[in-house]
């Protein structure tokens, strides 16, 4: 998926690269072609110039060494084989007509040479009988007349021209080298410039791809930290790679603590005694099921489980990971409304039966009443009537419970001290309970004026908790009862804590503690809860339990204050 992704985001940025760069390539190939053409015909031209400017320094250093000397044949031979050096390949005198009339190569004699502009310095291109390149400086030379001289006989007229033949084919080797190396220097500028337009577009796309990539890698890590599951991945080798923050907060353990270490040794998450993860390594199975999570310090937790491999682009297993659900209020939810379906179900059926017994009851006791009145005080029967007037006494008083129970009243809110009411039924227990050393600590936090419920019916909740928490210690303990504000459904509440340091609640009897008739007393109707929790129900409120067998019992109870401090 990633790869896909990848592909679709460079796609469109690699097409319009390959377009830049094309017109970039194209642009500095026409540059540099324009650079390199004038480069060398600037070279060209400057080699040409040297030929001439050389040419006519020769013709001119030939002048000065006067007419006896240029037109003796044997030293001009002479000042041509030392010019050789200098490229000069033969020097002529021609007249204004441009006969040739002495030249150092008697070839040349009596051939012509054309003169463009006369009485002016010429240069012109030709070939010598090698087939080499000569530049022809042709300069005009005047003759000295007044001295006597033999060539008078072969010099008719007066106005000549001194012409130097230059070589160039040393000016056009320079110009084939001084041409390689300006293409030479021009291709390596555009060898260099174009690595260097691939490098930045290599560099750019690097950076857009890494800039992408960690910008996927910052969404998928905020998406992880965002889940309301936790999300936990390992290596084939069992080392935890990925621990979210919901992980965090079910498994009680900080990402440190976990990260890069072994997940049998650092997560109780087994199954049949062996590592959940490893579990599926081995087999390469994909478990789906739920764990139940204790650990010490940590609440119980239902988790629902469900785990996939990771693989490599070979489709190698290189890891597992485990989408993990914490389903405990779901679990705790379904329990609430089951719970509330037995309880509707049994107060229908409980209105019934107790209606059906309570005029047989009252019957039985009117008639062991009267039975017992009509006996004398000395009769020992009499004993035995007024144990059977008890037991109808204590069964009327169950049905009574019962009726409670069945046909609860809608709360009559009223505003009134929860504290002073906490206050006053302590007072009374404590007047009450006698054969038992039990201490009431009171928490009652001052910011807890009033309160808005129905009077009676909290009285009844806090007696009918607090009796269950006398019940259960069973010589000497302490009950401490604690009231603050806080928050309950996003909206301002009451905590009510009741704690006792009784025998507590055995784990198999949590399910069932608010049951009508559900009791582990042997005395005890199992009524008591089960009208506190239908009458915090009815004040839209809310019931916890926590316990340890051995420990004591904590019920937090919350009171919902909607339109009131």
């Amino acid at each position: 998926m990633k790869k896909d992704k990848n592909h679709k985001l460079s796609t469109p940025f690699r097409e319009r690269n390959i377009v830049l760069a094309l017109i970039i390539i194209l642009f500095l190939t026409l540059l540099l072609g324009s650079l390199t053409y004038k480069e060398v015909q600037r070279e060209r031209y400057y080699l040409w110039e040297l030929a001439r400017s050389e040419g006519l320094n020769i013709a001119f250093s030939i002048q000065t060494l006067g007419p006896r000397f240029i037109l003796n044949e044997k030293a001009l031979k002479d000042v041509l084989v030392l010019l050789k050096k200098e490229g000069v390949s033969y020097i002529d005198i021609c007249n204004d007509k441009g006969v040739i009339l002495f030249s150092t190569e008697k070839e040349r004699w009596k051939n012509t040479i054309k003169i463009l502009n006369p009485g002016k310095i010429n240069f012109a291109n030709t070939q010598d009988k090698k087939g080499d390149r000569i530049l022809q400086v042709i300069k005009p030379f005047n003759l000295d007349i007044d001295k006597q001289l033999d060539i008078w006989k072969i010099l008719p007229i007066r106005n000549n021209y001194l012409v130097v033949g230059v070589n160039l084919e040393g000016y056009y080797n320079r110009l084939r080298q001084t041409r390689r190396r300006i293409i030479l220097n021009y291709s390596i500028i555009m060898a260099l410039v174009l690595f260097g337009i691939y490098v930045i577009f290599k560099l750019q796309e690097t950076y857009i791809v890494k800039k992408t990539l960690n910008e996927m890698k910052d969404y998928t890590a905020k998406l992880l930290e965002t889940m309301d599951n936790a999300v936990i991945s390992v290596d084939n080798k069992g080392n935890i790679k990925t621990f979210n923050r919901k992980s965090e907060e079910i498994f009680g353990k900080k990402r440190e603590e976990v990260l890069n270490k072994d997940c049998q040794e650092v997560l109780n998450l087994n199954v049949n005694d062996k590592s959940l993860f490893k579990k599926c390594l081995l087999e390469k199975k994909n478990i789906a099921r739920e764990i139940i999570l204790e650990e010490k310090g940590l609440k119980k937790k239902i988790l629902d489980i469900n785990t996939s491999f990771l693989t490599d682009e070979s489709g190698e297993i290189t890891g597992v990971v485990a989408v993990i659900r914490d389903v405990t209020e779901i679990k705790d939810l379904n329990e609430e409304v089951a719970r509330h379906k037995r309880l509707a179900a049994l107060g229908k059926l409980s209105a019934g039966i107790a209606h059906e017994i309570r005029n047989p009851l009252s019957s039985i006791r009117g008639l062991a009443q009267f039975v017992y009145n009509s006996f004398s005080r000395t009769d020992e029967r009499k004993e035995d009537l007024n144990t059977i007037i008890q037991e109808v006494d204590r069964l009327n008083k169950l049905v009574v419970q019962v009726l409670d129970f069945a046909k609860l009243k809608k709360p009559n809110l009223t505003r009134f001290s929860l504290n002073d009411l906490i206050r006053k039924i302590a007072e009374l227990f404590k007047l009450e309970i006698k054969d038992k050393q039990i201490k009431f600590n009171l928490e009652l936090s001052p910011d807890i004026s009033q309160i808005q419920a129905d009077e009676d019916q909290v009285r009844q909740i806090l007696m009918n908790v607090i009796i269950n928490a006398i019940q259960a210690i069973s010589k000497e303990g302490e009950i401490k009862i604690k009231t603050e504000k806080t928050l309950s459904k996003g909206e301002s509440a009451i905590k009510l804590i009741i704690e006792d340091s009784g025998v507590g609640i055995p784990e198999k009897d949590f399910t069932q503690i608010f049951d009508p008739f559900f009791s582990t007393k042997e005395k005890g109707s199992g009524l008591g809860l089960s009208i506190a929790y239908k009458l915090i129900e009815s004040h839209q409120g809310e019931i916890k339990v926590e316990s340890k067998e051995g420990e004591g019992t904590k019920f937090v109870i919350f009171l919902p204050q909607k339109g009131g401090k």
